[in-house]
């Protein structure tokens, strides 16, 4: 692949004509088309031309039963990071976003699950949604109920709404709290990990039991040793994914058995998923993988991922699948704007 050059103007006119061209109609675009086009201003031949060019730099590629050309996933990173045009989501689509993020925000599987189907609804794509990060959600209490057989339940409630069930076992010889005892616990746990994330608030336990015992009574080290055993790390978000029935109709995937039967079996694989999102957590900002970037797709599928967070703090992630030539103008707003919804859904200041 030949090193890239800046394009000139024309060519990158021409460019941008193609790639809305192909998103429109996903067919391979010839130059009389495009030279029709009042914004490229050129003949026929010059467009040939320049695309004879733009094939050579790898941005279009000619298949084979075609005269027409096609982008390739370079011809859309480029047109993505350099030509793109958002277009602001209409009032009827934002009031529909806020409108299921708030009656769904009462509680944390729900609303992921509601955020997924608004996606899928508005872009005709595969909506994802990761829940927060157990790690980096803020606590507002620990409870602590007596089960049977020396086990304890541990309910962790984070500032968000989100509840993590945490079955805690009492050693062999100590005596099971009473239900008295284990409330009193509870309530002097809350005075110390109170808005601390789970990291946090092991680290805060672990150094309030590390103290000399003598000034700890027999509640407070108890509750402390149970408290350290709550908040230790857990599992992994939850991911919630709508919508994978709209590959079977873009025509890339739906005649190609095999990659579709590899995508399908890419995406039930949920840990993948999560390192994508993972990666625009990382990138703190809406984040675009244009075919194969994501590493879970081939050339015919893209991503568009923005973290969402909850009083200010990045906390989770959720993003669209679709086919490369995706409407991007379109969709990223609509993920940006969703993702800011939700994050204002689970501010507990709000």
């Amino acid at each position: 692949m030949p090193a890239a050059r800046p394009l000139d103007d024309r060519a990158r006119r021409i460019l941008d004509a193609i790639v809305r061209d192909h998103i429109d109609g996903g067919e391979p675009v010839g130059s009389h088309t495009i030279a029709r086009r009042s914004e490229v201003d050129c003949s026929s031949a010059t467009v040939r031309a320049v695309m004879v060019d733009l094939e050579a730099l790898g941005y279009l590629e000619k298949p084979h039963t075609s005269a027409g050309r096609v982008p390739t996933s370079r011809g859309y990173r480029y047109y993505v990071d350099a030509l793109l045009h958002m277009k602001k989501p209409l009032q009827q689509e934002r009031d529909h976003i806020e409108q299921k993020v708030q009656d769904a925000a009462g509680q944390m599987e729900g609303l992921m699950a509601a955020t997924s189907r608004v996606l899928h609804s508005l872009t005709k794509h595969a909506g994802v949604v990761a829940s927060p990060r157990p790690r980096s959600e803020r606590l507002q209490r620990i409870e602590l109920l007596p089960l049977r057989e020396g086990r304890i339940l541990a309910v962790l409630v984070a500032r968000s709404g989100a509840v993590h069930n945490r079955l805690l076992t009492i050693p062999a010889g100590q005596r099971m709290p009473t239900p008295s005892e284990l409330e009193q616990g509870a309530n002097y746990l809350n005075t110390l990990v109170l808005d601390l994330t789970l990291t946090e608030a092991q680290a805060r336990l672990k150094a309030e039991l590390a103290r000399d015992r003598a000034q700890l009574d027999e509640l407070q080290a108890r509750a402390l040793a149970l408290g350290t055993q709550a908040v230790r790390p857990g599992e992994g978000p939850s991911v919630h994914l709508e919508g994978q029935s709209s590959f079977l109709e873009d025509p890339a995937l739906a005649h190609d058995i095999g990659k579709m039967r590899a995508l399908f079996k890419a995406l039930d694989e949920k840990s993948r998923l999560l390192e994508v999102l993972d990666r625009a957590l990382a990138a703190e900002e809406l984040t675009i993988f244009i075919g194969a970037e994501s590493g879970i797709a081939g050339p015919e599928l893209s991503i568009v991922a923005a973290p969402y967070r909850i009083a200010g703090e990045i906390v989770g992630a959720l993003g669209v699948i679709g086919p490369t030539r995706m409407d991007y103008s379109r969709v990223v707003p609509l993920v940006e704007f969703t993702a800011h919804t939700v994050g204002l859904a689970l501010d507990p200041r709000d």
